[in-house]
């Protein structure tokens, strides 16, 4: 289960069953679980309104309201489960019909007979809806965070959209969950980043012979970082270019080239017929790629401060880098792959060949759409079950075309001389783009701390 936040509106309270528990401000933290369970048979109206006294239902509810009163006993074993102690989850279970549908259902009920602290008892009192955790999991992160095997016992539960749509209509969650997932991975990243570049300030190394020098002044040192920066640069240019899409999607009518955009936002904002497709190859590649390089990047960042990086240093959480990239390494696993059609690719690809015509040099780019044009007519040419094998490789070309992309409106737009050197070490470094020559030690230090810390001159105290 992954961990989510939602409001509950008056409308949404009363649509799940008017919960009395659930008071005006309640948070309530809601998990879901991709979890394949046996359902049971299917509960009338009136049995739930005699078990279930707390729940209240008028006569205005609707057709639809009503359906939402027949809940459904949902058994299984769920050998992995995170999220444990939240209040409500989202899940998938095979119905008697044979297919997967969408539930959704609390993990406390009311418990008339429930006691409080005092041994008195409580009308409030609650216990687990069938649910019965069985043994808890000894993870390498993420140890905040409980993650269970759950055995779930006659656990009601109430059905979600269509039935036997499962998949389809838990995609918007899973979409969403992919975005807060890569959130996760570049804010992990950025943060073990921001340590490196604060110990390479005060950080003093031996210069040959009784002499010194920080960090700063080493080529070999700053060049690493700058290879590191222009990682996270395109990992958080990749998320929020992502995040737009879906901005995008959820208000379509906002969507409109004439209402103040600028031309970097015009360059890289879809036609709307194009925008739902685009967003379902966006938000498995983004997470796919930004969670596994976040994962490499904070290695290295954990490299770039010694031993002080490999210790877990819980007195001094701000130099912690250890537990970020533990709590990290969760995140790339269990990738839900979801289809996408050809409407995807054509979507991607006018997204990618808008983005070079930016203000730019097309000639400069075009081993990169060379490079995106056989891989295009790959994927429409090769069957689904020769490309499976190769899908990780695909997936990777394909983000490293659209960051060079995204790079190329980023340093045009700004203009600024750190964006431009960083595409320039993009391009060298992944598409085998020439390498300049001619450049001294003293001029590629330069450029380099300008991409690291985005000044010529590096102060020597730290922001920690």
């Amino acid at each position: 289960m992954n961990r989510r936040f939602y409001k509950i509106s008056n409308t949404q309270r009363d649509e799940l069953g008017n919960v009395s528990y659930l008071r005006e401000n309640d948070i309530t933290s809601m998990g879901y679980a991709s979890i394949i369970l046996k359902c049971g048979m299917r509960f009338k109206s009136s049995p739930i309104l005699q078990i279930y006294s707390h729940l209240v239902f008028t006569s205005t509810h609707n057709a639809v309201q009503e359906s939402l009163c027949i809940a459904w006993s949902i058994n299984g074993f769920k050998w992995f489960s995170s999220a444990t102690d939240s209040d409500m989850t989202i899940l998938l279970a095979r119905t008697p019909a044979g297919n997967l549908s969408t539930f959704i259902a609390p993990l406390r009920k009311h418990d008339p007979s429930a006691l409080n602290e005092f041994g008195n008892p409580d009308p409030n009192g609650q216990c687990l809806n069938g649910v019965r955790i069985q043994r808890l999991k000894n993870k390498l992160g993420t140890q905040s965070l409980p993650t269970t095997e759950l055995v779930l016992e006659e656990m009601r539960g109430w059905l979600i959209g269509e039935e036997n749509r499962g998949i389809q209509e838990i995609s918007v969650l899973l979409n969403l969950s992919r975005i807060h997932t890569t959130s996760q991975a570049v804010g992990y990243a950025g943060r073990g980043l921001a340590v490196a570049r604060a110990f390479a300030r005060v950080r003093e190394v031996g210069a040959g012979i009784g002499g010194r020098m920080g960090l700063t002044d080493s080529s070999l040192h700053m060049k690493t970082l700058a290879r590191m920066t222009t990682e996270y640069r395109r990992l958080i240019l990749l998320h929020m270019f992502t995040v737009y899409i879906l901005g995008l999607s959820e208000h379509p009518t906002e969507n409109n080239a004439d209402k103040g955009l600028t031309s970097a936002l015009q360059a890289l904002t879809p036609a709307p017929k194009d925008i739902a497709p685009l967003l379902r190859v966006l938000t498995l590649l983004t997470k796919a790629y930004a969670c596994n390089s976040a994962l490499i990047l904070l290695f290295s960042c954990t490299e770039s401060i010694g031993g002080v990086g490999y210790l877990l240093n819980e007195e001094q959480e701000y130099l912690n880098i250890a537990r970020l990239y533990r709590d990290c390494g969760v995140l790339p696993i269990s990738l839900k792959r979801p289809e996408t059609g050809v409407q995807s690719i054509d979507a991607l690809d006018k997204t990618i060949k808008q983005a070079f015509a930016f203000r730019g040099d097309a000639a400069r780019f075009q081993s990169v759409v060379q490079r995106w044009d056989k891989m295009k007519t790959r994927i429409a040419k090769e069957t689904q079950a020769n490309l499976v094998g190769k899908a990780r490789d695909l997936v990777w070309s394909v983000a490293e075309v659209l960051m060079a992309a995204l790079l190329h409106v980023d340093a045009n737009n700004s203009g600024g001389a750190a964006e431009l050197e960083i595409l320039q070490h993009y391009l060298e470094d992944k598409f085998s783009a020439r390498e300049r020559v001619g450049v001294t030690k003293r001029e590629g230090l330069k450029k380099d701390v300008w991409i690291v810390y985005g000044e010529e001159h590096v102060k020597t105290t730290s922001n920690l």
